[in-house]
């Protein structure tokens, strides 16, 4: 195994991890990893992250320091299984780990990380998977999954959603780690207590990719029928991907497109999030959402669908409102709920604020992985030294 230098304040080893995200843009594994390089412990980790050429993440990540960022020509952005490109894939990820003598690889979805890590020996293969399969999954699934349960030492679940998800597809029980994604909770703070609202008309908002999972055009049909009530309220979807311009279509077909904004990729999460009334999320499939948590952080009463990993975040008329997926009737009728009664809007999102502050903060997170890789190279050495090799 790879040997590790000594950490300066702990005296442990400083492990060396190597992030692997084949994402061209920014979204849930992004997030999560720029949470996390936000957050880890130098003396502990040195960190490599490797990413696409050109993808959003390069910059995001080199602005961390300490933190050394490799963008692979050989990685195809947006592709986790292009099996025609493996041939050129592994050996050069293969060629990044013995470089840099890596620990741990912790990929995000790239099987050819994974597998190129295997190749390498001696080196701590870990996978976060960040979405749930759909039902009825086919063949080209079932290989995939397949392939993730032998191409990895843990796998870790955003969820309890995922967790049962993956057990059912076969992956051991023991090589799961369920470790739930956090914030950095400094940035989404509540407004002052009896802080005056920063629009007069109301806002509703939806942050999230423009990929149909989301649920964008039930949340536009929405706003179609919130806007035969309320002749005054601003639609804003915050985001990027590749229903844009159907999106912009659909809204136009509605009557609506005057009404809503379509505010694509932005940095300015926290000062968007403030101007909006309601935070909704109708998604179709959720494996868990940071934009449902940063919006509960900053106490923004929401309504999402009753799904996935949303259910462990949002308890029905606690901390917000939960909805049947697709119904953008009820989804409408939820949100004018909100508008109409604001003590009740107000107290749930303040509960919301609490929820996000004790169960999703990032440093929480963060410290979980980091015990997760050592714990991870010591089953390994562990292994290594009870193998029995024949005379």
């Amino acid at each position: 195994m790879a040997g590790a230098g000594s950490g300066a304040r702990t005296g442990e080893p400083v492990l060396r991890v190597l992030h692997i995200v084949s994402d061209s843009n920014i979204g849930g594994a992004g997030r999560l990893l720029l949470n996390f390089l936000a957050h880890y412990d130098r003396s502990r980790l040195q960190l490599y992250v490797l990413c696409p050429a050109g993808s959003l993440l390069e910059e995001r990540c080199a602005a961390n320091p300490g933190v050394t960022v490799l963008a692979l020509p050989e990685l195809p952005p947006d592709e986790s299984f292009a099996l025609g490109r493996l041939w050129k894939q592994i050996p050069a990820i293969m060629r990044v780990i013995r470089k840099y003598n890596i620990n741990v690889v912790h990929t995000h979805a790239s099987f050819a990380g994974r597998l190129a890590a295997r190749l390498s020996g001696g080196t701590c293969v870990i996978y976060t998977r960040h979405r749930l399969e759909a039902e009825g999954a086919g063949a080209r699934s079932r290989l995939f999954n397949l392939v993730d349960r032998y191409t990895c030492d843990r796998v870790v679940a955003v969820s309890q959603a995922v967790r049962e998800d993956l057990i059912r597809q076969g992956v051991e029980d023991r090589k799961i780690a369920l470790i739930y994604n956090g914030i950095d909770l400094s940035k989404f703070q509540p407004p002052p207590t009896g802080a005056p609202p920063v629009d007069q008309e109301p806002v509703i908002g939806l942050v999230g990719r423009l990929e149909p999972e989301k649920g964008h055009r039930c949340f536009l049909e929405a706003a179609q029928i919130l806007l035969q009530q309320y002749g005054d309220c601003r639609f804003q979807i915050v985001g990027d991907g590749s229903l844009q311009q159907d999106l912009r279509d659909f809204a136009w077909k509605l009557g609506i497109a005057r009404r809503v904004e379509f505010l694509g990729l932005r940095d300015d999460i926290p000062e968007l999030l403030a101007r909006m009334s309601v935070v909704a999320l109708p998604s179709l499939s959720e494996a868990f959402s940071l934009s449902l948590v940063e919006a509960m952080s900053m106490g923004k009463p929401c309504v999402a669908s009753n799904i996935g990993g949303i259910k462990e975040i949002l308890v029905d008329r606690e901390n917000g409102l939960l909805v049947e997926p697709g119904k953008p009737r009820v989804l409408a009728a939820r949100i004018s709920w909100l508008l109409e009664h604001p003590d009740e809007a107000r107290r749930m999102g303040e509960a919301a604020a609490r929820t996000a502050a004790e169960r999703f903060d990032a440093r929480v997170m963060t410290e979980q992985l980091t015990r997760l890789y050592r714990e991870c190279l010591q089953e390994k050495a562990s292994q290594a030294k009870n193998i029995e090799f024949p005379d």
